[in-house]
């Protein structure tokens, strides 16, 4: 409960609405209800390892479902976060990614697509690299892939998003 996005779990009443609009809920091995209770009944470990955590896109349609306002997609973070810090994390690219994006998005205040690629992608493994190529030579063509990251001149308001779900150390 102390977690951010833990505050309100007690409040949950099972009523499904956040599993029922789940677009990722076919990929998830425990619903968003099922990870609640989960961690109501105290089962820590089941929940840092389940695929759970790492499947959800954060789309906020569970917390706008919520009849209770439990805000589940900070929760999702945070229990990532911990997941990682625990090192119960079972597939390392699932927290690697994670790791590398938030790098990123605290680094300029933004998503800068050609950065994360250099740190996540296996730059030994040639078939990746000429996939990835090809399709960032389409993204560039069209205008929608910059190789200069543009930073956000003020980025205060994103640290503090990510100090408050624990993706950055406060400074």
């Amino acid at each position: 409960m102390k977690m951010p996005g833990g505050e309100r779990i007690l409040e949950c009443i099972q009523c499904g609405s956040c599993a029922g609009g789940c677009p990722t809920m076919f990929a998830m091995d425990y619903s968003p209800m099922q990870i609640i209770k989960m961690i109501n009944l105290g089962m820590k470990e089941k929940v840092l390892s389940s695929s759970t955590i790492w499947v959800c896109s954060a789309c906020y349609t569970c917390a706008t479902r919520c009849p209770r306002n439990v805000n589940f997609t900070t929760l999702m973070m945070s229990l990532r976060n911990k997941a990682i810090r625990e090192n119960l994390v079972k597939d390392g690219a699932k927290s690697d990614f994670h790791k590398y994006f938030f790098e990123v998005v605290n680094k300029y205040g933004k998503m800068h697509e050609p950065e994360l690629l250099v740190k996540f992608v296996d730059m030994t493994n040639f078939d990746s690299l000429l996939h990835n190529a090809h399709l960032g030579f389409r993204l560039f063509k069209r205008g929608k892939l910059h190789l200069r990251a543009p930073k956000i001149e003020q980025t205060s308001w994103v640290s503090s998003i990510l100090e408050k779900t624990d993706q950055k150390e406060p400074q």
